[in-house]
C-alpha cells in the first residue's frame, strides 16, 4: 500500500505522459484530403462562432478521431465552458477520455480531477468508473479496481464501450485482488 501511495503521489503529468506517448506512438494515418479541408472550415467557423456547442462537439470528436488529442481536449473544454451549469458527467467523462487517449492510456492526475467531477455529478458514470478503475490499476491498487469495474460489469449492457476492455482485463485484476 505504501508503494501504491508513492507510485500515486509521483505519477507524471499530463503534459508529461503526452510527450511520452508522442515519443512511443507514429503519427496517425493521413486522413482524406476532403475530409481535412472540411476539417479546417470548421476550425475556421468556430473562431467566428466561440459559442456553437454542437461545432465544439464536432470538432472534438473529429480532432480525436484525427489523433489531434490536444485539439480535441481544447474543444471539450469550450463545450464544457458553453454549458456551464449544465455540464454533465458524460461531457467530463469525454474530457477525462480524451486526455487519457492522448496520453496513450495512462490516467493522469489532471486526467483524474475530470473523472472526479464526472463521478460528483453521476457515479455511476460508466465511462468515468471504467477509468477510474483504470487509474488504481496503474497506481498497483488492484482490489480497488475490482471494486469498480466488477459492479460496473454486472450492470453494464453488452454493447457499452467499456465492456470489451472490462472482459479483457477483470480477471487479471480479480486475481491480482485476491478475488475468486
Amino acid at each position: 500500500l505504501a508503494m501504491s501511495d508513492e507510485v500515486y503521489r509521483t505519477r507524471p503529468s499530463q503534459a508529461e505522459a503526452e510527450s511520452a506517448a508522442k515519443a512511443r506512438s507514429p503519427a496517425p494515418a493521413d486522413a482524406d484530403a476532403a475530409y481535412l479541408t472540411l476539417m479546417d472550415q470548421l476550425r475556421s467557423a468556430l473562431k467566428d462562432r466561440p459559442d456553437d456547442l454542437d461545432g465544439h462537439r464536432l470538432l472534438a470528436g473529429n480532432e480525436s478521431g484525427l489523433g489531434n488529442f490536444a485539439a480535441a481536449v481544447a474543444a471539450q473544454r469550450r463545450v464544457i465552458t458553453i454549458l456551464g451549469n449544465g455540464v454533465t458527467a458524460d461531457d467530463y467523462a469525454m474530457l477525462a477520455e480524451l486526455m487519457i487517449l492522448g496520453a496513450g492510456g495512462y490516467v493522469s492526475p489532471e486526467a483524474e480531477a475530470e473523472l472526479t467531477r464526472a463521478l460528483k455529478i453521476d457515479p455511476l458514470n460508466g465511462t468515468a468508473v471504467y477509468y477510474a478503475g483504470l487509474m488504481f490499476a496503474q497506481v498497483g491498487r488492484p482490489d480497488r479496481t475490482f471494486a469498480l469495474w466488477a459492479p460496473l460489469l454486472q450492470r453494464s449492457a453488452p454493447d457499452d464501450p467499456w465492456v470489451a476492455p472490462l472482459q479483457a482485463q477483470i480477471m487479471q485484476v480479480a486475481s491480482d485482488a485476491g478475488e475468486d
